[in-house]
């Protein structure tokens, strides 16, 4: 078992945006998965969620805020988009042409040397080349200004290209075959204002389209809204020195194709007012490469359509190396450097995800929330040199399709949910593991942890731990199948709390030196037996009658076999075969039968002379031998003390992915 690693910190902040999403963004729904008794990996093909076109006469600044300590809805003025936020044919409306190559005053118009300033809302055409030069936007406080970018290029040497200084929104119009092109080379001041970004805008700035526009930040920032940035079509393709997209307030994005190279963060939303500080992607593709987080938001993220593609900090193959896996430590950073951010998808507050596909290749934690995160549907893929998905307080599974195809641990959180969906987890220590919320983190302490399973279908295929919780692990339903440990450090299922099954159908299949079996108070009979096998051997289990009750193919050698369905019955005979053939038989005697394990150390709270669940050190032994000094008898046969494959408790070498995806 992993020791406590989750912060401590506490968020007052949560992102319910998930009914308002489904409302207002139009998100498809899915289909619930139905369990089943022949365990699989999760389908690496998962359909794209479609939105309906969202638009609204007037756009209204949310008035809510922090409620109690929580942060309210995403009321329909946040997630709303107005008919001016997209493409509107420019041809039959009045508009002021501007070659840059020769800039002219007209009506709104001024130009001194290299510098166009646009002083009037209006619709601009900007075409012809602008060698560094500088395009401001300077109009009224209610003014909206388009410009319509015509095979435009602007390059400047000395600050930002495109400034939008005063209005009430900027809008950029791509039209379709077209390519501009916006190029910085320093960052650019005015007074005591940075102008971080080659497309900088203190107002709200919003981007459609069909055409191409290429921005080439060599300063700073590729593109920067110091209120919201929203994007309803347009080809973009940036490449910045530092961050690629900022909207201070919030970025959405509703259309159109995003790829974005960055030497620092993909996309980023920094305030941290309850209404602020979000990313929303409801449509589009998103492509992003950073070398540090692909996905920053200081208060939400919420994905409800479209594709979203991140590779962060170079990917899984750049995670720092863990060591250890061992009986008293788990996996351990070799290194203590974490003075960037190399994840995936990271909220402060909330990182909901109801729909779309989702794709993330991460040095460090695929998808992170510091407090919590949901997913209700969608498709996730995501390999990481940390943790796959990882919730500082609560990881919720709902539906959609989950593969990790990489991790150091699968699924992490305080307390860890999963009611549906399919979920396909690889881990190099544990795949699921529910830590974080003792004060001490000590060894022998119960904390409030907890891993339910209540539906859907998850499969484990772990080198530590298979599931790990701190406190509870309780399966109610769903089908579960857990590739455990190879060595004796580790345990199939573990816990320091009481496990219990009290429904679904289980299988375990993994080592037997730390054996975890259910407690007599479960509601579902479970049976344990001592049966070896080799990677890639089939696992069946079958009634008295012949028929299968579970069947699997398990990914690594194991010594053990647990399973538990609600058609094991007391005094009926159940048979594991391998391959085929005969392996192991057990009368069910009651709720656990068969090979019974060690148990977990410690039972209460920082002792090792408590009452044990299961049987621990130094409480009540199992099998009877309860003088608190004599050693539980072990299972029948050298399997249970004999490392697999004479690897002296060494685990082999993880199989390949999952998925291709």
């Amino acid at each position: 078992m992993k020791p406590n690693r989750l912060s401590t910190k506490k968020h007052t902040l949560r992102f319910a945006v998930i009914l308002s999403a489904l409302i207002l963004a139009g998100c498809a729904s899915t289909q619930s998965t139905t369990s089943s008794t022949s365990v699989s990996s999760a389908s690496s093909t998962v359909s794209t969620a479609s939105t309906s076109e969202e638009s609204g006469a007037d756009e209204t600044d949310s008035t809510g805020g922090a409620m109690n300590g929580t942060i309210g809805s995403v009321i329909e003025a946040n997630l709303s988009f107005k008919n001016k936020d997209f493409y509107i044919d420019y041809s039959t409306e009045d508009t002021v042409k501007i070659d840059l190559s020769a800039p002219k005053e007209a009506d709104g118009v001024k130009v001194s040397g290299s510098t166009v300033t646009i002083t009037e809302a209006g619709m601009y055409v900007l075409s012809g080349t602008l060698t560094d030069g500088q395009v401001i936007i300077d109009a009224g406080d209610e003014d909206d200004v388009r410009l319509v970018l015509e095979n435009a290029s602007i390059t400047c040497t000395t600050t930002a290209p495109i400034y939008a200084k005063n209005a009430d929104k900027v809008i950029i119009s791509l039209p379709e075959n077209t390519e501009s092109t916006v190029t910085d080379t320093i960052t650019g001041t005015d007074g005591d204002d940075e102008l971080t970004a080659a497309v900088f805008a203190k107002c709200d700035l919003s981007v459609n389209g069909t055409g191409v526009l290429n921005v080439n930040s060599n300063a700073n920032d590729g593109i920067t809204s110091e209120d919201k940035l929203k994007i309803t079509g347009g080809v973009l393709n940036i490449t910045s020195a530092d961050d690629g997209l900022i909207g201070k307030d919030a970025v959405l994005i509703k259309d159109g194709t995003v790829h974005i190279t960055a030497s620092g963060n993909g996309i980023k939303s920094t305030k941290s007012e309850a209404d602020k500080g979000y990313v929303y992607i409801g449509g589009g593709t998103v492509n992003i490469t950073a070398e540090q987080d692909g996905i920053q938001a200081e208060t939400g993220v919420l994905i409800s359509a479209g594709e979203v593609n991140v590779t962060a900090g170079g990917g899984s193959a750049n995670g720092e190396q863990k060591t250890g896996n061992a009986m008293f430590g788990g996996a351990q950073n070799t290194t203590a450097d974490e003075t960037l951010s190399t994840k995936g998808i990271k909220a402060e507050a909330a990182l909901d995800i109801t729909g779309g596909t989702v794709t993330v290749d991460s040095a460090d934690d695929s998808l992170h929330s510091n407090d919590s995160m949901t997913v209700s549907g969608g498709g996730i893929t995501v390999k990481s040199g940390d943790d796959g998905l990882h919730a500082d307080n609560t990881l919720t599974i709902e539906d959609g399709t989950i593969v990790v195809e990489e991790s150091c641990e699968g699924l992490e959180a305080i307390d860890l949910t999963i009611n549906g969906g399919t979920i396909d987890v690889t881990a190099s220590d544990d795949g699921l593991n529910a830590a974080g919320s003792s004060v001490d983190g000590g060894f022998g302490t119960a904390g409030a942890d907890t891993i339910t399973v209540n539906g859907g279908t998850l499969t484990v295929n772990a080198s530590g731990d298979g599931l790990d919780s701190n406190g509870a692990l309780t399966i109610n339903g769903g089908t579960v199948y857990v590739s455990g440990p190879t060595g004796d450090g580790n345990g199939t299922f573990d816990c320091d709390g009481v496990f219990t099954i009290n429904g679904g159908v289980v299988l375990g299949t993994g080592s037997s030196g730390m054996l975890k079996t259910p407690t007599t108070d479960s509601k579902q009979n479970t049976i344990s037996v001592s049966c070896t096998g080799s990677a890639g051997d089939t696992v069946e289990v079958k009634g008295a009658d012949g028929n299968t009750l579970v069947s699997a193919v398990a990914p690594k050698s194991f010594t053990n076999v647990m399973f538990s369905t609600p058609d094991i019955t007391e005094g009926e005979t159940y048979t594991v075969y391998v391959n085929g053939t005969e392996a192991a038989s057990e009368t069910c005697s009651g709720v656990v039968s068969g090979a019974t394990g060690m148990g977990s150390f410690g039972g209460g709270p920082g002792n090792m002379g408590g009452q044990a669940p299961n049987g621990g050190m130094g409480g009540q032994m199992p099998n009877g031998n309860n003088d608190g000094t004599t050693p539980p008898e072990m299972p029948s046969g050298d399997s249970g003390i004999t490392p697999p494959n004479g690897n002296g408790g060494t685990p082999p070498q993880m199989p390949g992915n999952t998925s291709d995806t």
